[in-house]
């Protein structure tokens, strides 16, 4: 009897301890995720509080759907009037797709070809004193458009959409998008190292 009592406790105080533990979920509308406590909520926003006490309020059309006390609510509303041209299915798909390339997605190889590029750039830029080379990272930027992205299966949990046209979509902006800000930040860092070495060496 005293065991199943001893039982019982630790069963009690494991569960007080996952609900203390769980956090609420906003899920927007561009993929990205945001966890922490919601304090208030109506009609129009809501009042959120982020892991590090940041106190947060966001307008309820920027959001999907939110989740309290494990228990989901869509938020994202069919309404062609307002802008919202796709059902309330092909939007969660849509928002799957950004949310999974959010939190999967990387360019390292991009990365690493924009910072080789941008060096070279700098470092004849300096050698040759020719500022056309400046241009470089814009150039290099805007060629990684012409490059699909791709869909890095063994790192997603779910695999269930991934054949969807709208998951694949919101996956290709978000992704997208990563990679050609990461571009042009890797060449711009290149571009400013090729520069200095040539600067040193010459």
């Amino acid at each position: 009897m005293g065991n199943i009592k001893v039982i019982l406790v630790f069963i009690s105080l494991f569960l007080i301890a996952i609900t203390a533990s769980a956090q609420d979920e906003l899920l927007f509308l561009n993929g990205k995720q945001l966890e922490g406590k919601i304090l208030e909520y109506n009609k129009y926003q809501l009042t959120f509080q982020t892991k590090k006490d940041k106190e947060l309020t966001i307008e309820n059309y920027r959001l999907f759907s939110f989740s309290k006390d494990s228990k989901d609510t869509i938020l994202y509303k069919y309404d062609t009037l307002e802008g919202n041209f796709l059902s309330e299915k092909d939007m969660q798909l849509f928002v799957y797709g950004g949310r999974d390339a959010h939190l999967t997605y990387s360019s390292k190889f991009s990365n690493k070809l924009g910072f080789a590029v941008g060096a070279g750039a700098g470092y004849f830029m300096h050698y040759d004193q020719s500022f056309v080379f400046v241009a470089t990272p814009l150039v290099y930027t805007l060629g990684t458009l012409i490059f699909p992205t791709r869909v890095k299966q063994r790192k997603i949990k779910d695999l269930q959409y991934i054949k969807e046209d709208e998951y694949l979509r919101g996956h290709e902006r978000v992704a997208r998008a990563k990679r050609t800000q990461n571009a042009l930040v890797s060449t711009l860092i290149g571009l400013g190292v090729g520069f200095t070495a040539s600067l040193i060496a010459n």
